[in-house]
């Protein structure tokens, strides 16, 4: 009989010990899936940062280079309208001197023009022709051939300032034109400031699961070595092993196929 408790005894704690080995196992493989879990979590979360960072790195770099080629576009286009204004200034220069050197050569012309009128009123009055009718159309004739010359030095007068005008004019609409292309080839890149990136969401971090209790692993022993007990010694093993350990009691076996495996019965 105490070959047969001890066995039962044995398996009892056998199976107590597997049972809480296997479960502690268990849990401690559980453990380390959530430890795995949020450290690939953390791992994610870190690196989205730097990745999140390094794109707002490169966009504020792009957009730094942006402002600096828009800055140097506008720079050329104020570069470029001044020398459409020198420009203009030079060919204003060239038309005033054009019109300078035909102004003086007609004013010397009138003023030629005035001696010799001068001079032919003074040779038909000296010529000693008698007054009257004579004299009259001579001065006539004098008068209106050189007043044909002035006539026509006036004429190349006004030609000459009408073609100054148009001139100038069409050198203004020159440097108006130059000075709008120059303003259309500025090119505008840097349209709007680079947003950064969304905040990268922290990952909820996974509790461990509690240490199992070892009292499921013993009320399982416990209930191998009661039916190893049943099993190897018979039905009546735990009721004589009762009756022999509380001699003022006496045990009976519940009959088979009850619930419990035995009664009490106080004497």
């Amino acid at each position: 009989m105490c070959s047969t408790l001890a066995v039962a005894i044995a398996l009892g704690a056998a199976t107590t010990v597997t049972g809480i080995a296997t479960q502690n196992q268990q849990w401690k493989s559980e453990v380390e899936a959530v430890d795995r879990s949020n450290a690939a979590a953390r791992t994610k979360y870190i690196n989205d940062i730097q990745i999140s960072a390094y794109n707002d790195q490169q966009k504020l770099q792009i957009y730094e280079a942006q402002l600096k080629a828009d800055s140097a576009a506008e720079q050329n286009y104020y570069l470029q309208r001044e020398i459409n204004q020198v420009e203009a200034n030079r060919a204003i220069s060239a038309a005033d001197q054009e019109f300078r050197e035909k102004l003086n050569e007609q004013m010397f012309n009138s003023q030629a023009n005035l001696a010799k009128a001068i001079e032919a009123q003074g040779t038909v009055l000296a010529s000693g022709q008698a007054a009257g009718q004579s004299m009259m159309l001579s001065l006539d004739q004098a008068e209106r051939f050189y007043g044909f010359e002035q006539a026509q030095i006036d004429a190349t007068v006004f030609d000459a300032t009408k073609a100054y005008g148009i001139n100038k004019y069409g050198i203004d609409l020159d440097k108006y034109s130059a000075d709008t292309a120059a303003m259309n080839n500025i090119q505008r890149t840097a349209l709007m400031a680079p947003a950064p990136s969304f905040q990268t969401i922290k990952p909820i971090k996974q509790n461990r699961p509690e240490k199992p209790s070892p009292l499921g692993p013993i009320l399982s022993g416990l209930t191998t070595t009661l039916m190893a007990g049943s099993m190897i010694g018979g039905k009546s093993f735990w009721g004589g092993k009762f009756s022999s350990w509380f001699p003022g009691q006496a045990a009976t076996v519940a009959p088979a196929g009850t619930i419990k495996p035995f009664a009490w019965n106080v004497g």
